[in-house]
């Protein structure tokens, strides 16, 4: 029984454009642990899910799909012309691009040997909807907001040592940037809390 070229062509196309594909793991060699490019492009990965919390909730509220970011950057971890910003949405477009400003400088690749002075980095971020405005309760609402917020709290703490570190720069005791909504959940519980005495 003879397989027909074009259903191969077709499977090989359809596993191309799936948004859920993985990109595939550089290695060193076979069976060796990760390469330390590929912890670099993780770090990268990790830097633009950490920022995606940070956007404005106007900007995403109802964005869903992955954007596929292909990065030309230079030693410094700063993106040059020629990056692109891949999506199906011109308005996620709009938004990753956003993203990426708020994002850089990423880190620098210092702790691996690089031929060339630039170099491009391939990276797929996934937007998931933001459920729309509505009258949920506010008990539970605000609860669930505090929690999100101060497990951002540490993140961002977290992150904003990593990158001090990283750049030789003192380390901050706290954070200076929260999620939205997060100002007005703890003015609320505050509230509720004075009330309560």
């Amino acid at each position: 029984m003879l397989k027909s070229p074009l259903l191969g062509i077709c499977v090989a196309v359809a596993a191309l454009l799936s948004t859920g594909a993985q990109p595939a793991v550089a290695r060193d060699g076979p069976g060796s642990d990760f390469s330390p490019i590929t912890e670099w492009k993780n770090q990268i990965g990790s830097d633009l899910e950490h920022n995606k919390r940070y956007l404005p909730d106007s900007r995403t509220r109802g964005k869903i799909g992955t954007v596929r970011f292909e990065l030309t950057m230079n030693r410094g971890g700063w993106v040059l012309p020629g990056t692109r910003i891949i999506t199906v949405d011109p308005e996620l477009g709009r938004v990753a691009l956003l993203l990426l400003q708020q994002s850089q400088p990423f880190p620098a690749p210092d702790n691996f040997n690089l031929r060339d002075a630039t170099f491009r980095v391939v990276v797929p971020i996934r937007f998931y909807n933001v459920a729309p405005e509505g009258e949920p309760e506010v008990v539970s609402l605000d609860g669930r907001k505090l929690l999100d917020c101060y497990q951002a709290d540490r993140e961002e703490l977290d992150y904003q040592r990593r990158r001090a570190a990283a750049l030789g720069r003192t380390p901050p005791t706290g954070v200076s940037r929260t999620p939205e909504g997060c100002a007005e959940a703890r003015e609320r519980q505050r509230r509720a809390g004075a009330t309560n005495d």
